[in-house]
């Protein structure tokens, strides 16, 4: 498992991550962190618990890892591991309690929304049993004038989920608990760069999925 310290990507072994995790009440990761801002706001909240931000894109993460493993502003509980979804180490199998994704884009998203076994499954094989996911998706993507990366995606709506991804998030082991409109208010308050970037003029139209491992 390739994890970020600073400005250095170093190796950690299965038993080096469990050894730290041991020092928490449980782990909880958010996927696709992109800056890591989300990571850092849920660390400060839950000193009790081990916050984990994964991406695929070290620099993305770099300014979030300085901030931690420096003297003033250091929070030990804190991981960044560099990964895709595709290829998610195996060092974290069962070992999340709370999974996060927060407006994911690229192949995340489009594996959220198509159902696609080659991002549930190894998604659902990080959470422990009884885990559960929060998964927000950006609905603004489907204004005019749509990105071509998303116009061949079907339109989500609440009822979208329940007639069409109920059956494959529950194949790869995720059982879909509801699905509903993210209110304005709540999601102007979400700790990510993201969220506060598309609320500058107007919140964006998000829809939340809430699943838990069976």
């Amino acid at each position: 498992m390739r994890a970020l310290s600073g400005k250095t990507v170093t190796t950690m072994s299965r038993e080096a991550f469990v050894a730290i995790a041991a020092n928490y009440e449980g782990v909880d990761i958010d996927v696709g962190t992109g800056d890591g801002r989300f990571v850092l706001d849920r660390a400060r909240q839950h000193p009790e618990r081990l916050i984990v931000g994964l991406d695929p894109v070290a620099e993305a993460m770099q300014g979030a890892a300085n901030r931690v493993s420096r003297p003033r502003t250091r929070q030990e509980n804190v991981l960044f591991i560099v990964s895709s979804v595709e290829q998610m180490p195996d060092e974290l199998h069962r070992s999340c309690a709370h999974v996060f994704v927060n407006f994911p884009w690229g192949s995340l998203m489009r594996g959220l929304i198509l159902g696609d076994p080659e991002i549930l499954t190894p998604l659902a094989e990080i959470g422990r049993g009884g885990a559960t996911y929060r998964i927000i998706l950006n609905l603004r993507i489907f204004d005019d004038p749509v990105p071509i990366e998303v116009q061949e995606l079907p339109e989500v709506t609440v009822d979208y989920v329940q007639r069409h991804l109920v059956d494959p998030y529950r194949d790869a082991g995720l059982r879909i608990s509801g699905a509903r409109i993210v209110p304005p208010e709540e999601l102007s308050e979400l700790p990510t760069t993201w969220s506060r970037r598309l609320s500058y003029r107007r919140p964006p139209p998000s829809l939340q999925i809430d699943a838990f491992h069976e």
